[in-house]
């Protein structure tokens, strides 16, 4: 298999971290099937294997960070001959129809091979004519490309190229928190962010018995989406009813989801700094609710210095929810279960909230021993991809 870095092609002196961070992954998502062998160059990486088909590598590869196209390659003598007599071989394999059309792309990392692309491409095309007499050659839109890439010490033909995933590396960019709810919004913002190569911790606030077990295995079962990803991914579960119901007691209700959110920060700043994170990724997107309008984050952001990242700030509904359903957690984001920050929901939010007013109210709570006591009673666990699937039969006795 033949790797395509693309993004990585700009990388500097770093260039062989992004390279050893894919390596790494791929060694982890292929660790069930066989030892595969990994040889980076400088614009593109090397797989070796002898017993996996291609078809379930394939399936691995294109779900990997960093990774921009792949394609299997078939590597042969440098031989105008042998290359032709293997590219026949390959060409049976697609079934190819009379009228087709196909064409020849020759590539050459050893520029001292005797012959230039050019001559590759017409003799290599003549051959498989020869064979095909019905087909056509069209060196436009060809339906089937054959394309061969002359190395220093041999020769590879490929037929096939599949899209990755893009982006960079798992785990290139460092690591992030990410405020997991089990709505559409937040689990398609850890992907973009996986995509770009940060590792993510899932937060998670529950709040039982207001919120319900299967809210909490809701996210979890979001969690083993994304670990698809990714690799495993620690989850926290946040205790968060004695914040909320101290919140209701003392905080009017316009003003509640305001301090609510605050606090939430002030639970993830410590949380942030306990693991070592370098920031706080959540699902905010400008104008969705009341809490994320500009005056909103604007106060909400006020009760921590630390890095928060929205990479759907700009996103509308609509696009979140078609992300949903191509990375795999529309289904679940869909289930009824409702989360704290629903269950606990006022019934007309200030959008406009006053920084002044907030703090007043937030003065009648014990915010730090709020705080410590949510820190003292988290619950961690690793989520694996095939938490979904293990989970299955004891989520269905919940129902």
């Amino acid at each position: 298999m033949l790797i395509h870095y693309g993004e990585l092609s700009t990388k500097g002196r770093n260039r062989k971290m992004f390279q050893n961070k894919i390596a790494e992954h791929i060694r982890y998502k292929t660790k069930h099937l066989e030892k595969i062998k990994i040889h980076a160059h400088h614009d593109f990486m090397h797989l070796y294997w002898h017993e996996t088909a291609y078809d379930e590598l394939i399936e691995i590869i294109k779900i990997i960070p960093g990774i921009q196209r792949f394609e299997p390659v078939f590597p042969v003598e440098k031989d105008l001959q042998v290359i032709g007599e293997k590219a026949l071989e390959l060409f049976a394999e697609v079934n190819a129809q009379p009228g087709d059309s196909f064409k020849v792309i020759a590539k050459r990392s050893d520029k001292s091979f005797e012959h230039d692309s050019i001559t590759i491409q017409r003799e290599i095309g003549g051959i498989i004519l020869q064979a095909y007499p019905e087909l056509t050659v069209d060196l436009k839109k060809a339906k089937h490309k054959v394309v061969v890439s002359i190395h220093q010490d041999i020769a590879y033909l490929s037929l096939k190229n599949y899209p990755g995933m893009g982006g960079l590396p798992y785990g290139s960019s460092g690591k992030g928190l990410l405020m997991l709810s089990g709505g559409f919004d937040s689990p398609i913002a850890g992907y973009q962010m996986i995509k770009r190569g940060m590792k993510l911790e899932m937060v998670h606030f529950a709040s039982p018995p207001y919120t319900s077990i299967q809210a909490l295995e809701k996210a979890k079962r979001l969690t083993a989406v994304l670990a698809q990803y990714a690799t495993d991914i620690t989850f926290h579960e946040i205790p968060f009813v004695h914040i909320q119901l101290a919140i209701r007691e003392h905080v009017p209700d316009n003003l509640s989801m305001t301090i609510m959110r605050r606090m939430m920060l002030r639970v993830m700043d410590a949380l942030l700094k306990e693991r070592k994170a370098r920031a706080i990724v959540n699902g905010e997107s400008l104008g969705q609710v009341a809490s994320q309008t500009l005056q909103s984050m604007q106060v909400i952001n006020e009760v921590t210095s630390s890095l928060i990242l929205r990479p759907l700030i700009a996103v509308d509904k609509n696009d979140i929810i078609a992300m949903a359903e191509t990375i795999g957690t529309y289904d679940i984001s869909n289930e009824p279960y409702e989360d704290c920050c629903t269950v606990f929901a006022p019934k007309s939010p200030w959008t406009k909230p006053r920084l002044h007013t907030v703090k007043e109210y937030e003065a009648l709570l014990p915010i730090d021993q709020l705080v410590k006591e949510a820190l003292e009673n988290i619950k961690t666990s690793e989520i694996a991809a095939s938490y979904q699937s293990e989970s299955a039969t004891a989520f269905n006795d919940l129902l």
